[in-house]
């Protein structure tokens, strides 16, 4: 179907412009042009297409997450994530056979937001009802996307996101800064900073996950409205 393009790649994965087509066009083997556009066109997508249904995804509005895991009760309201634009893409490569698109990428975000948190996390008692501020550096996403071919109400060809999946690891560091830990009791709260910026790498294998998922969806469900809303011909070379 004359698959030799990159935009559609770019806004798949929720890191690209609707715009017109670029200048510089890639065929699929090439993933070192597809790395290049797909950097290029990142911001423009994650700032949001509103004609297109495409929200802002930089900054992110989280959904509220609610998680009772691993001993710790913890809840996020009005969740920001902020990042995503200066994100690094490091890989991009496209499988027709089995029709997936593959994405790797990474960044240093923040998350802030209200928090409450009870319970125990790894081997200390927690309590907090506050602000949290959560700074990520060198978080890598590896990242696919599952496909059909469909066609739109005119007729036309589109990409129909099926479902996705990914992987992440934080390299270099994530520092905890939460408010009202133990009711404002200055002792114990600098006691618990401490040992949660400490154990940062445990806490996000532990914990990590709800966090990731939220805006792992959020973008998705991104991606499924731009390409439901964008015939191929329009983003693609025939």
């Amino acid at each position: 179907m004359g698959f030799y393009k990159n935009i559609v790649f770019l806004c798949v994965v929720g890191l690209a412009s609707c715009a017109p087509p670029p200048a510089q066009k890639c065929k699929l083997s090439d993933s070192d042009c597809m790395k290049t556009a797909f950097q290029q066109y990142l911001p423009t997508f994650v700032s949001g297409i509103p004609e297109l249904g495409v929200e802002v995804l930089d900054v992110m509005d989280m959904e509220d997450i609610k998680f009772d895991l691993s001993g710790l009760k913890f809840t996020l309201q009005e969740g920001k994530l902020k990042g995503l634009k200066s994100s690094i893409i490091d890989g991009a490569r496209w499988d027709m056979a089995k029709k997936r698109l593959h994405i790797d990428f990474h960044n240093n975000c923040t998350i802030r937001g209200h928090y409450t948190a009870s319970g125990r996390i790894l081997i200390l008692p927690i309590t907090g009802d506050g602000n949290m501020k959560l700074k990520l550096r060198n978080l890598v996403v590896k990242l696919f996307i599952d496909f059909d071919m469909g066609k739109n109400d005119e007729g036309k060809d589109i990409i129909v996101a099926k479902k996705f999946g990914y992987e992440y690891d934080v390299i270099d560091n994530v520092h905890y800064d939460l408010s009202n830990l133990f009711n404002g009791n200055k002792e114990l709260s600098e006691t618990m900073l401490t040992f949660l910026n400490q154990n940062w790498k445990q806490i996000v294998k532990e914990f990590g996950t709800p966090m990731m998922n939220v805006s792992a969806k959020k973008i998705y469900k991104n991606i499924a409205t731009f390409l439901k809303n964008t015939p191929l011909e329009d983003i693609v070379l025939s």
